[in-house]
């Protein structure tokens, strides 16, 4: 009788005990679709393509929220994750705008927009040569003209919709061309190109071509540089400063790399290239660097203390302007990461190795402590982790 009474009395214990829970599990993410684009399509020509989503709890449901698919191409259904979309389109039609929507078992839900076409033809324009490359010139100064040849390797004409130029330095480029809005097969055009660089160093766009074959649009790539007369020494730093890593005292940091550029018509010369103490420099420059060209300088940072230390970078050279200056900062600390992840819910903590977002021994500051019914951790909060459930976290320190 006592031992019945006795595993009667564990068992209600294990009941009590199940019915206070464990540790809080935060909720889990809300669905996020991953897949950002979608190919085109070829017409009459067999298409399949998959959409992924992450977060979210299973099953899910997905659905066509805005737009229409082309025709002949259907969204299969799933309750997955992931979803595709196939069939054989039958009509051709140019950037078909629709938005795919999946929704979770939670009623949570995510978009995501996307702009298809359905050509007529397999890719049969050929391009030649693949990119064009503009010799360094004085900056407002014309280049010479460039070709980039158009050529229609099939055996119909290929619409051509458009030739633009694109791209970060567009405003620099010139083109002219006479491929009209038809190319028949086998036949080709010719697009010329040049450029007036703008500003000095490196200048790109780009040629877009606009067609009716399943590889449009085809770009071309366009470069150049811009130039000034005589020497030049050009670093190009935001606020032309430069922080170097936090870094554990008594050691020294990963080293940080400064591309020193010659955007001149003439050699510069360099009389020496040197750093503040408490940090370190070295690089490939040598005493002169051509015109055009480019060396690199590798700065790193040896704290002798905790706290942040100020210090310069000097290029001595011929080029207007020298000694170039960059102002150089670093934080030395004695605090590192340890390995840990913790994740808070309510009072609950939760602690998971994370030697990915929060690598043992790796420089760290201490910016507070998480307190629970667990413990105290002393955090980083600005490194953050993810617990195995995607509950997002801080690393722990010491």
């Amino acid at each position: 009788m006592k031992s019945r009474l006795g595993y009667v009395t564990v068992l209600m214990l294990l009941v009590a005990f199940a019915s206070c829970g464990g540790p809080t599990q935060a909720p889990p993410t809300a669905p996020v679709i991953t897949t950002a684009s979608l190919p085109n399509g070829t017409l009459e020509t067999p298409y399949s393509q998959t959409i992924q989503a992450s977060g979210g709890v299973a099953p899910f449901r997905w659905t066509v929220s805005a737009g229409a698919l082309p025709s002949k191409i259907a969204l299969n259904p799933s309750a997955t994750n992931t979803v595709t979309l196939s069939g054989t389109p039958d009509t051709a039609v140019q950037a078909l705008a629709f938005t795919v929507q999946v929704t979770d078992s939670a009623n949570r839900s995510a978009v995501q927009p996307y702009t298809v076409s359905i050509l007529l033809e397999p890719d049969t324009l050929t391009l030649s040569p693949p990119s064009l490359s503009f010799a360094p010139q004085l900056v407002g100064t014309l280049s010479a003209v460039q070709p980039e040849t158009v050529t229609n390797t099939g055996g119909i004409p290929v619409l051509i919709n458009d030739v633009a130029l694109a791209g970060t330095n567009v405003a620099d480029y010139s083109q002219n061309n006479n491929c009209g809005s038809s190319l028949a097969a086998g036949a080709n055009c010719v697009i010329n190109v040049s450029v007036t660089p703008g500003q000095l160093g490196p200048s790109s766009a780009s040629i877009t071509i606009t067609d009716s074959t399943v590889g449009s649009p085809h770009a071309v790539a366009l470069s150049g540089m811009g130039l000034t007369s005589g020497p030049n020494a050009s670093l190009y730093l935001a606020g032309n400063s430069l922080t170097l890593p936090l870094t554990l005292v008594g050691t020294t940091s990963p080293a940080l790399s400064l591309k020193l550029s010659n955007y001149g018509t003439a050699a510069l010369s360099i009389a020496g290239i040197a750093v503040t103490a408490d940090f370190g420099e070295s690089d490939n420059c040598g005493s002169s660097l051509a015109s055009a060209a480019s060396c690199t300088i590798n700065l790193t940072f040896t704290p002798p203390a905790v706290g942040t230390v100020t210090g310069t970078l000097s290029i001595t050279d011929n080029a207007s302007g020298s000694p170039q200056t960059v102002s150089l900062s670093g934080t030395g600390t004695l605090t590192s990461l340890t390995g840990d992840c913790v994740v808070i819910a309510g009072n609950q903590c939760q602690v998971f190795p994370d030697l990915a977002a929060c690598p043992a021994g790796h420089p760290a500051q201490y910016t507070g402590t998480v307190s629970c019914v667990q413990g105290n951790y002393p955090v980083d909060s600005s490194a953050g982790c993810k617990a195995p459930n995607h509950a997002q976290g801080v690393c722990t320190v010491h």
